[in-house]
């Protein structure tokens, strides 16, 4: 083999929906040489036009359909809004993709991630979802300190995301819990929100439409959430969201455990970003052994490019990926038990007996 072809990209990729998200998909694979992003697929026509100018993408497409079938990609990012995110899946595993990376939430309701993994199980697709954080250096960094006992048994974390809500921001967190616990099941869930109306000015993303429709990305959120979680093992993870958020940096944590704590900065923020610039260190601890607080080192780093390296090698070796379908749809759950729970006034054990969305069922119902 010569030099060149080793060189040559073995991965296709397309990206179905261009808007803000699908540019941090194509910053990773761009920094990954063995893929090459072929086209992209967006009913705007602005869209369309500035991805073939802007981001030089080589062809783009107004029709999800007619890229697949033209472009034959092995790897697709489906950056849809949520509820549309179980078509696009199918569409793509009909079209025999090797690997979907769906942002996330996987889905709006356990129904939506169920047609999702059947459709992925009928075409061997591999599709994982877009819960990079735990992939995001400060939270590796703190997964080894609590590998390494320096904290002690694990018996809380918090977690806070004082500018989103349950589905958009938050899931990423509920994974990072699981992420610092390996994974453990959640049992059950006890939760409450609040969804009173408020004036968004300078809103995040997504809220394009807030006035007439209430909704986020073209689903129904709510303005403040609070819940707890138990998990197998016995930690709790307590959710703090929106309004009633402690913090107002998003995508923050902090563990405690038997014998010291944790605390995480939020994102890396500044101009440009929509947030208040921090200047808060990745995370700091009080560990046994140390009499004050100490700060290791965590450089932040490009996470989702850390995740689809770690699809190509699956891809390559086989095996499961740690944001798999089936750990995607855990979280997932898990966000919708906290409605459940808000609807029904109780803990809900799980699994989660409801397809729907009890959020959507509130409101349809009158209750909220």
């Amino acid at each position: 083999m010569t030099a060149q072809a080793a060189q040559r990209p073995r991965y296709r990729v397309g990206i179905i929906a261009c808007g803000s998200i699908a540019r941090s998909h194509l910053r990773a694979y761009r920094e990954i040489p063995a893929v090459e992003v072929v086209a992209g697929a967006d009913i705007s026509p602005e869209t369309r036009e500035r991805w073939l100018q802007e981001h030089q993408i080589p062809r783009m497409y107004a029709s999800v359909q007619e890229m697949l079938e033209r472009e034959h990609p092995d790897i697709v990012s489906i950056c849809t809004w949520p509820p549309l995110r179980p078509e696009m899946t199918e569409l793509a595993c009909a079209a025999g993709v090797k690997a979907i990376f769906a942002e996330k939430p996987m889905a709006v309701d356990l129904a939506g991630c169920d047609r999702m993994i059947a459709a992925a199980e009928r075409s061997h697709t591999v599709l994982i979802v877009d819960h990079q954080r735990r992939y995001a250096s400060r939270f590796v960094k703190a997964r080894e300190l609590i590998d390494a006992g320096a904290v002690g048994s694990v018996e809380q974390i918090n977690i806070f995301n004082g500018s989103g809500d349950v589905l958009t921001s938050s899931t990423h967190m509920i994974d990072v819990m699981r992420y610092f616990l390996h994974d453990a099941p959640a049992e059950w869930v006890m939760g409450q929100v609040d969804r009173r109306q408020v004036e968004r000015h300078n809103a995040p993303v997504g809220f394009q439409q807030w006035e007439e429709t209430h909704m986020r990305y073209g689903h129904h959120v709510e303005e403040g959430a609070e819940a707890l979680i138990q998990f197998q093992g016995g930690a709790h993870g307590l959710v703090e969201c929106g309004l009633v958020s402690r913090r107002r940096p998003s995508y923050s944590a902090t563990v405690y455990g038997a014998d010291g704590m944790i605390e995480t900065s939020g994102d890396p923020v500044g101009p440009g970003s929509g947030r208040p610039q921090t200047s808060a260190p990745p995370l700091r601890a009080r560990v046994k052994g140390e009499p004050d607080w100490i700060y290791p080192q965590a450089v932040p780093n490009n996470a989702q490019r850390v995740a689809v390296e770690e699809l190509l090698g699956l891809l390559k070796r086989g095996g499961a990926h740690p944001l798999d379908m089936r750990s995607a749809r855990q979280v997932t759950e898990i966000a919708l038990a906290i409605f459940e729970s808000s609807r029904r006034r109780a803990r809900i054990d799980l699994p989660l007996a409801v397809a729907a969305n009890p959020l959507v069922e509130m409101i349809a119902a009158g209750q909220i």
